[in-house]
C-alpha cells in the first residue's frame, strides 16, 4: 500500500515531469530559412530502453568475478568515467553487430523523449545519434527501421527521412573510427563541438549527467542541453 509520502513522490515527480514537457513545448520555435539546426540524442535510456537479456556491458575489476551490466546499470557505475579504470569494462556483445541491430529493434520506445524529437523535427531540426555504443553503421541501419516521427498536424507515425542526419551520427566506440577524448563525456563533447561549428543551433538529449555537465563546460553559445526522462 501506497504511504502518503509515496503519493508525494509521485505527486512532485509528475508535476515537475509536466512543467519540463510544457517548457520544451513553449521553447522550440520553427527555425527560420536561413538558420540551421540539429537535436543530437543518446540511445539508451534516451531514445530507447534496451531489453536486459538482449546486451550488456562486462566489468572485469581485480580480483573480482566477472559481473555483466545492463546499459543502465553501466552508465551509473562511477568506474565507467574513471581513466585509470576504462580497461575494467568489455563491450564484446556490443561489437556484435546482430546483438547491436536486435537490441535496437525490439527494444522499448521512450515516449516522452521521442515527443522531443517530434517537437523539434516538426521546428526544422536535423536528427542525429551520439551514443557510447560500437557498430555505427549497424546502429543507423536499425533506427531506420525503429525510430518513426509523429506528424504534428494528422498525428500519423512517419519515417524520419532526410531529417536523418547519419553523417553526423556517431557511435563514440566503433572500432573503425578515432574519436578524441579519453572517457564518453569528453569524446561526446568533442563531436557537440564539432557541431556546434557546422550548424547554429544543437540540442542535446542525454540521460547522463556527466554527459550534459560536461557539454555545458564547452560554453558554446548555440548548445543547448536537456536531461532525458528515465520513462
Amino acid at each position: 500500500m501506497k504511504t502518503l509520502e509515496n503519493y508525494i513522490d509521485d505527486y512532485i515527480d509528475d508535476y515537475i515531469d509536466d512543467y519540463i514537457d510544457n517548457y520544451i513545448d513553449e521553447s522550440i520555435k520553427q527555425l527560420p530559412n536561413n538558420k540551421t539546426g540539429i537535436i543530437v540524442f543518446d540511445i539508451d535510456d534516451t531514445l530507447l530502453k534496451s531489453n536486459p537479456d538482449k546486451i550488456a556491458v562486462y566489468k572485469n575489476e581485480p580480483g573480482k568475478p566477472e559481473k555483466r551490466l545492463t546499459t543502465t546499470e553501466f552508465a551509473k557505475d562511477p568506474d565507467a568515467e574513471d581513466p585509470n579504470k576504462v580497461n575494467w569494462f568489455d563491450y564484446r556483445e556490443f561489437s556484435n553487430p546482430y546483438k547491436v541491430y536486435n537490441s535496437i529493434i525490439t527494444a522499448t520506445p521512450l515516449i516522452n523523449n521521442l515527443k522531443i524529437l517530434d517537437d523539434y523535427v516538426y521546428a526544422g531540426y536535423d536528427f542525429c545519434f551520439l551514443t557510447a555504443r560500437a557498430c555505427e553503421e549497424t546502429i543507423k541501419k536499425a533506427l531506420d527501421n525503429f525510430l518513426l516521427i509523429r506528424n504534428k498536424d494528422t498525428g500519423k507515425l512517419t519515417e524520419i527521412g532526410k531529417r536523418f542526419n547519419k553523417v553526423e551520427s556517431h557511435a563514440i566506440n566503433d572500432a573503425t573510427k578515432n574519436y578524441h577524448g579519453i572517457t564518453t563525456a569528453h569524446k561526446k563533447a568533442a563531436i557537440l563541438k564539432h557541431l556546434c561549428r557546422t550548424y547554429d543551433n544543437v540540442v542535446f538529449v542525454d540521460d547522463d549527467l556527466k554527459n550534459l555537465n560536461t557539454a555545458n563546460d564547452l560554453h558554446l553559445h548555440n548548445l543547448t542541453t536537456i536531461k532525458s526522462h528515465m520513462e
